[in-house]
């Protein structure tokens, strides 16, 4: 999160002075758990719509605004600059609405499931019910992309959640204590692969967020260029003989959502490597991110780089194509639910 609230500057200038890393260490996870004390005495729908007015308020004027803009830019060149910032407000909004519903992980996924879900099966998931089958379930930063782990859990079969390690030793730990309410288990994306590997032959799910610039992958398109992209989970699924999973999440307002599960993506042809294989599955799941985020921009946190520096946007249509989304007007519908 450092990432998100130091601009490149502060960040090596604090990197050079232990002293001085540890002060803005301690100063982003102090105002981070303020922030969250004052959510936990909020119901989660107010929570939600408290972060989404902090965050609309002060995101757009954070360091890591620049990369955002420029990836609405590129992924949607037709828009006009209005448009961007507004829906560069908007994608802040939401990122604040998912900070405000961390305290309230285990309220709504466990005790008031009912209340602030609703989950679609577009694929026979009995074998799962049965604890006869596991799988790796991959989603984008969209919606709220934490609680994307209730789909697979609502399934019965035990998850173990992969995450980002956090340079801040103390923000990682609230943020860890924090997601303890999401009841499954945590692996460090810096274990690699072999813990992975022991929970699949545990017998259990994995989860995972894919859509981030990875350096250390493949080039794989997305929204007609192409994005260096992980193809490690496909890769897994092939070697471990599981299911790679598409899983959606929408916002449908403050505290409430729809999770969809998705058909297995199925492998290419036998005649490719394994290697190709797994861009091939990769290549499906970002055409489905595509369609996701198309439908409702604002719902997709992309604060991070997402393609080449080289890449320039694309000269705009005579027929604007935009995304369909009413650029985040309905995240408001569910201001007075939860």
């Amino acid at each position: 999160m450092a990432a998100i609230f130091f601009s490149k500057a502060s960040r090596e200038r604090m990197d050079r002075s232990p002293t001085l890393q540890r002060i803005g260490w301690l100063l982003e996870a102090g105002g981070v758990d303020v922030f969250w004390r004052i959510c936990s005495i909020l119901p989660p729908h107010r929570a939600a719509a408290f972060g989404e007015w902090v965050l609309g308020k002060i995101g757009p004027r954070l360091p890591k605004s620049k990369d955002m803009a420029r990836n609405f830019h590129l992924a949607f060149p037709d828009l006009g600059e209005h448009e961007r910032q507004t829906l560069l407000r908007r994608a802040w909004g939401n990122t604040g609405a998912v900070l405000g519903e961390f305290p309230h992980f285990d309220r709504m996924c466990f005790q008031e499931f009912d209340q602030h879900f609703e989950i679609v099966e577009k694929g026979n998931f009995d074998e799962y019910r049965a604890g006869r089958r596991n799988g790796i379930f991959v989603t984008a930063h969209l919606g709220n992309w934490e609680i994307s782990v209730i789909s697979a859990l609502r399934l019965g079969t035990p998850l173990t959640v992969v995450f980002a390690p956090i340079k801040n030793p103390y923000l990682e730990r609230i943020v860890l204590k924090r997601r303890e309410g999401l009841r499954c288990n945590v692996v460090s994306r810096a274990a690699g692969a072999r813990p992975l590997v022991r929970e699949l032959s545990q017998g259990r799910s994995l989860g995972l967020v894919i859509d981030a610039r990875d350096d250390d992958g493949e080039p794989v398109p997305f929204f007609g260029m192409d994005k260096m992209s992980t193809i490690f989970p496909a890769r897994l699924a092939l070697r471990a003989n599981c299911d790679l999973i598409p899983t959606r999440v929408e916002r449908l307002g403050h505290a409430r959502f729809r999770i969809t599960l998705h058909s297995p993506v199925q492998p290419s042809p036998e005649t490719l490597s394994d290697k190709d294989q797994a861009i091939h599955m990769m290549t499906e799941v970002h055409a489905m991110f595509e369609q996701w985020i198309r439908e409702r921009p604002h719902q997709w946190l992309c604060n991070k780089r997402a393609w080449a520096k080289t890449i320039v946007p694309a000269v705009p249509h005579s027929r604007p194509t935009k995304p369909s989304a009413r650029l985040g007007s309905d995240i408001h519908a569910g201001k007075a639910t939860g």
